[in-house]
């Protein structure tokens, strides 16, 4: 970093040793503890992002305990992060200013040279090296930079998917790059240290890619757009990014560097924006090109003497807000207030409290995975997770961590949309429901599979056959009363007892058929899908199908 003197590394040194002081007095965020998880079960794959969050808790935890073993590897790479855009906005005067600018971007606190244990964090390390590196590249073309361009490149997708559009929008502002035969040579070593991830997703039937791009996927509507797009202002900095985007919006490229870095900007904002018309866009997904948007627009800002100006007016109380905001999150004795800190607060204390009322019982967890990693990680013992037939799929689901309760009493913890008995305040603020399960059984493993239908004016009749492949017998007649059910638009249509298979068990590597009736008055829409599960009389789910009527 050529252009960093002691002053820029006083500065980094300065950041780190404040995100290393958050890291020891702030809990775990939920997602934090969830992929924690991951890191407990490496593989090349889970079931919501690429293998390289896990790896970087592993490598830290392994070091040292706790919330700041998990959060190590992350805190040393967002402050290199925090180097090399120091490193290549070249500051050599006005040091205050330059960093004034940097934090003024709230994602820098968080998601790109903060101290959370997330992916944003390693993709946006990634990211700036490969603006580096592309940099070179567009200057000298090689072999040598070609191979760091792809490793890079492999890193960035094995961080994060928002690495595709990044590589997307970079060719596509490019297409010159179409005759560079090192532009092969990257693509050909690039796909090859992805092999190991693609073979994972070939083996657990793509599960990232159909969430994420089919079960994600909502009807056309107009009600995340606005939220977006204020998100995106904010993002750019509270009140400054007005300016910001005054100076990004009259920018002209004078080179294929700059044109590249804008192009990706605004794709990355455009394509969001379309996805808005489907999706719930988080804030934070425009992460990926906010060093992006600070190379290109400080120099605009503080060469322009009276946007200077006013840029420090607005941003340094802002920067102050963002600050004491951090110490608040930071120190649990300080109460929350709505949900301004509930992902971070008194999550120690919960899960203790948890245990504590479970009186020895295993315990379980509905519709919230991250609970359930959060109890887990601050207690040190095992739990399960439970989904009811229309929660959303996660890395749960891929793991059999339901064995751990097999056929024992199962205290769980329910969230207060779910009408749950025993209420009551928690440690976190929020009001949670406790139901024991007398005996539980999982019903994973239990697959559906249609064998016929038959029709008649006014009903259909389903035959259904019931695979175990759990590893273990499942019981018919059981206290949990299990059945097969049908929904269609999440409304459950019709249910059958899995006794109405004529067995009163079905042992491992066994099946049995059984069938049910549904009226067509019942069906909402004929050409919608209906959804095909399994569940317990306390509502969880254990397979489940989709089928769509012809």
């Amino acid at each position: 970093m050529k252009n960093l003197d002691k002053r820029h590394y006083i500065i980094v040194g300065i950041w780190f040793l404040g995100n290393l002081l958050q890291a020891l007095f702030t809990g775990l965020h939920s997602d934090e503890s969830y992929y924690w998880m991951y890191s407990e079960n490496l593989s090349w794959g889970f079931f919501d992002h690429p293998p390289m969050t896990a790896l970087l808790i592993y490598l830290g935890h392994a070091v040292l305990p706790g919330e700041i073993g998990v959060r190590l590897i992350f805190i040393l790479i967002s402050s290199i992060t925090f180097a090399l855009i120091l490193n290549e906005l070249n500051e050599k005067k006005d040091l205050f200013f330059v960093s004034l600018f940097i934090l003024s971007f709230p994602l820098i606190h968080t998601h790109i040279a903060g101290f959370m244990a997330i992916p944003d964090v390693p993709l946006l390390f990634f990211t700036t090296l490969f603006i580096i590196s592309y940099r070179k590249f567009l200057k000298n073309p090689d072999w040598k930079i070609s191979i760091s361009l792809s490793l890079i490149l492999a890193a960035m997708i094995y961080s994060k998917y928002h690495a595709f559009l990044i590589i997307g929008f970079t060719v596509l502002s490019n297409l010159k790059l179409f005759k560079n035969k090192y532009f092969y040579g990257i693509i050909l070593l690039t796909v090859i240290l992805l092999l190991p991830h693609v073979f994972w997703q070939i083996h657990n039937e793509f599960p990232t890619f159909k969430y994420h791009l089919v079960e994600r996927a909502k009807p056309f509507t107009f009600k995340y757009i606005l939220p977006y797009l204020g998100a995106q202002l904010a993002i750019a900095g509270p009140i400054t990014g007005i300016l910001i985007f005054w100076k990004l919006f009259r920018f002209k490229p004078e080179n294929q560097f700059q044109k590249t870095l804008l192009f990706t900007i605004l794709g990355f904002y455009i394509a969001l924006f379309i996805i808005s018309f489907k999706n719930r866009i988080e804030a934070h997904w425009i992460a990926a090109i906010i060093p992006m948007l600070i190379i290109l627009t400080y120099p605009l800002i503080a060469g322009d003497l009276k946007f200077k100006r006013w840029f420090k007016r607005i941003a340094l109380p802002v920067l102050v807000v963002m600050v004491l905001y951090r110490i608040y999150i930071a120190l649990d004795v300080i109460p929350n207030t709505g949900h301004l800190k509930i992902t971070f607060y008194n999550r120690e204390a919960s899960a203790l409290e948890i245990k504590k009322l479970s009186e020895g019982k295993k315990v379980g967890f509905f519709n919230n995975y991250a609970a359930a990693s959060n109890y887990i990680f601050y207690t040190g013992d095992s739990a399960v997770h439970l989904s009811t037939p229309t929660y959303r799929f996660c890395q749960f689901d891929l793991w059999d961590e339901e064995k751990y309760a097999e056929g024992e009493p199962l205290f769980t913890v329910q969230s207060k949309n779910l009408n749950p008995p025993n209420q009551l305040k928690t440690a976190t603020g929020q009001t949670k429901g406790f139901l024991t399960i007398e005996k539980y059984q999982s019903l994973n493993g239990l697959t559906i599979k249609l064998e016929k239908t038959a029709e008649t004016e006014n009903k259909i009749e389903f035959f259904f056959l019931l695979n175990n492949n759990s590893g273990k017998t499942i019981y018919t007649q059981h206290v949990s009363n299990p059945v097969l059910a049908i929904m269609q638009n999440k409304t459950e249509l019709t249910a059958v007892p899995l006794t109405a298979s004529g067995k009163e068990m079905i042992v491992n590597n066994n099946s049995a058929l059984i069938s049910l009736s549904l009226s067509k008055k019942e069906i909402f829409q004929r050409n919608e899908p209906i959804i095909v599960y399994t569940r317990s009389k306390e509502n969880y789910r254990g397979e489940i199908i989709s089928l769509t009527l012809r």
